[in-house]
C-alpha cells in the first residue's frame, strides 16, 4: 500500500510539473504536449466503440500478436533450452546460431518477415517471439545447469532415469530463472509486436502511434503510447501473479527468512 501511493504521488508530481512547463509557453505543444491533453485523447480512445475511431479492434489485435508471440517465442526457447542443457551436441549446433540471432537487430528483420508472411498479423508475432525467445532461452538453460553436484549424485543414488532427473530435479531447481526470463519476454513481447506494425501494418496500437506522429497529434501519440504500457504492464503482472501461485515455496522461503 505504502509502495503504491509513493508510486501514485510521483506520477502526480511528475504530472504537475509536466503541465506547468508545456502550459508555460516554453515548450511547443505539437512537442511536449500537456498531460491533461493525453489524458483527454486516452479518454476519446477509451470511449470509442464505433464507427472508424473504434480503437479496441487496434487494442485487440496488438494484445493478439504480444500474446502469440510470447508463447510461441518461450515455448520454442525453453524446449531447445532444455535440449541444449541435457544435450552436449546440441549446444555445440545450436548456441551460435542463437548468438547470432539476438545479435540482428529485429528492426533490421521485421520487413524482411513482412515480404515473406505478408502484411497481417504473422510477421508481427514472429518478430515478437524472437525478441522473446533469447532472455528465455538463457535462463533456461543457467537454470537446468544450476543443479548441485550432490543433488544429480543422490538422484543417480535412488536410480532415477535422465528424464525423472530432469522431471523432478532440474526442471523446478529452474523455475526461478525461467520466470524471470518470461517477466522481461513479456515486456519484449509488445516491443517485438510494435515493431513488427511499425514495418508493415493497417492497425494495431503500432500502427496507430505512427499514424499519430505523421500527423503531428503528438497528445494522441503519447496516448497510444500510455494505454500500450498499460496492456504490457497488466500482462507482465498476470504472470507475476502466476509465478507466485506456481512457485509458492519461493513464497513461503521469503516468509520464513522475514521470521
Amino acid at each position: 500500500m505504502k509502495s503504491a501511493l509513493t508510486f501514485l504521488a510521483s506520477i502526480l508530481v511528475l504530472a504537475g510539473g509536466w503541465e506547468w512547463i508545456a502550459y508555460s509557453g516554453g515548450v511547443n505543444p505539437i512537442i511536449l504536449p500537456p498531460p491533461s491533453d493525453i489524458v483527454e485523447a486516452l479518454w476519446f480512445i477509451l470511449t470509442n466503440f464505433s464507427g472508424r475511431l473504434a480503437y479496441w479492434k487496434d487494442t485487440w489485435i496488438t494484445f493478439y500478436e504480444i500474446i502469440l508471440g510470447f508463447f510461441l517465442g518461450s515455448a520454442t526457447a525453453i524446449v531447445i533450452g532444455s535440449l541444449v542443457a541435457e544435450f552436449q551436441p546440441i549446444q555445440r549446433i545450436v548456441i551460435p546460431y542463437t548468438i547470432a540471432l539476438n545479435s540482428t537487430p529485429k528492426i533490421a528483420i521485421a520487413p524482411l518477415f513482412v515480404i515473406w508472411f505478408g502484411f497481417g498479423a504473422m510477421p508481427k508475432i514472429l518478430i515478437a517471439a524472437v525478441i522473446c525467445f533469447f532472455p528465455v532461452f538463457v535462463n533456461t538453460v543457467t537454470g537446468l545447469r544450476s543443479t548441485e553436484e550432490e543433488e544429480l549424485e543422490l538422484m543417480a543414488s535412488i536410480r532415477a532415469s535422465r528424464w525423472q532427473t530432469f522431471l523432478r530435479l532440474k526442471l523446478p531447481r529452474s523455475a526461478p530463472f525461467v520466470f524471470a526470463a518470461l517477466r522481461t519476454a513479456m515486456a519484449f513481447a509488445a516491443i517485438g509486436a510494435v515493431i513488427g506494425e511499425f514495418a508493415g501494418a493497417s492497425e494495431g496500437l503500432g500502427f496507430q502511434i505512427e499514424f499519430a506522429a505523421a500527423r503531428l497529434e503528438t497528445a494522441r501519440l503519447f496516448a497510444f503510447l500510455v494505454l500500450l504500457s498499460i496492456l504490457a504492464y497488466a500482462l507482465y503482472s498476470v504472470i507475476a501473479y502466476a509465478e507466485r501461485k506456481i512457485m509458492f515455496w519461493t513464497a513461503v522461503s521469503r516468509m520464513q527468512r522475514l521470521q
